[in-house]
């Protein structure tokens, strides 16, 4: 299970920051041609990388080519090998999500210790916000990262509390029919 939230660029970034390396709106065809000639050393580079031929995977992200197609796993090996992981984005927001990147779960299975994470996880997103905020001056890019990393962390641990819950659930009485 996932949560997610999105933030418009405008309310994200200030003026004078770097935007992320995905265009907003870009099309997942668009990010898969961006992400394969954007690799360092071009498409040959990622082609050798990923085991698959050269002329075949330029092929494949050419928009214009009808007859060859990125697979799925071809997507997946090619983000994984680039680091580059603009097409889950523009996947995730053409079907009105967004992406996060989470950690896995901390507390070893222990409810006690997923609670205690969960409401540090908070505590650190709170803190963040407040931080951001007190004295009333303009908030900096490097305060709304945090903010963002800490937001991203306490999704998390609220996912691990749910599952950790959801698992200790008793089975449902069965119905006779």
């Amino acid at each position: 299970m996932s949560m997610t939230f999105s933030i418009p660029d405008v309310l994200a970034y200030g003026a004078g920051e770097a935007l992320p390396n995905r265009p907003t709106g870009q099309d997942v065809s668009d990010a898969a041609y961006s992400t394969a000639h954007g690799y360092p050393g071009g498409v040959a580079a990622l082609a050798s990388r990923m085991g698959v031929n050269a002329n075949t995977l330029t092929a494949k992200v050419n928009q214009q080519n009808t007859t060859h197609h990125l697979s799925l796993r071809e997507a997946v090996a090619m983000q994984h090998f680039s680091g580059n992981h603009a097409v889950l984005h523009a996947m995730a927001e053409a079907l009105g999500y967004t992406c996060s990147r989470v950690t896995p779960d901390q507390s070893g299975g222990d409810p006690v210790e997923a609670v205690m994470h969960m409401e540090s996880a908070h505590a650190e997103f709170v803190r963040a916000v407040a931080d951001a905020l007190h004295g009333g001056r303009a908030v900096t890019g490097n305060q709304v990262r945090r903010a963002d990393a800490m937001a991203q962390e306490a999704i998390a641990t609220t996912c691990h509390m749910l599952a950790l819950l959801r698992g200790r659930m008793r089975p449902a009485p069965e119905v006779d029919r």
